[in-house]
């Protein structure tokens, strides 16, 4: 067959393929990006359920977060300061969260003490508010593992 003869009509399994062709449901980003979403939200995660306090103090009532919700919350909480974060950890004590370290990499030249001070407020009123404790500023380790080019 020439090349010319591609799109004769008289060729029955080339117009075919070429229908099949135009005919086939290509799925869109969208489409495949939910798929991808849907997939991930339904594998499991191994999680740390931590003791919370209900905003309205309701008593005898026992109330628990999942940890990587307070995880979440933090990197939240800082993610527009100038560093990028590497690890967050928390410091749980049965189911009590006592406190929290951050590694982070910061930019060359990064004023390091202004930016731990940020970090370090930011992160305990994020867990603060996310598990209604009374974390402070001193309960929080703030180590810099990485220094970034500019």
């Amino acid at each position: 067959m020439a090349l010319d003869e591609i799109d004769d009509p008289a060729d029955p399994v080339l117009t075919r393929a070429a229908q099949e062709l135009r005919d086939e449901d290509v799925p869109s980003w969208v489409e495949a990006s939910t798929a991808i979403l849907a997939a991930l939200r339904k594998t499991a995660r191994r999680t740390r359920a931590l003791d919370a306090v209900f905003p309205d103090g309701a008593a005898g009532d026992s109330l628990r977060i999942a940890d990587h919700l307070v995880l979440l919350a933090v990197s939240r909480a800082v993610a527009d300061l100038p560093c990028t974060m590497r690890a967050i950890d928390l410091d749980v004590e049965g189911r009590r969260c006592t406190g929290a370290s951050l590694d982070v990499a910061v930019p060359y030249g990064e004023d390091v003490s202004e930016l731990a001070l940020a970090l370090t407020r930011l992160t305990a009123d994020a867990v603060n508010t996310t598990l209604g404790t009374t974390l402070t500023a001193d309960d929080v380790a703030v180590h810099v593992v990485d220094v970034l080019l500019p």
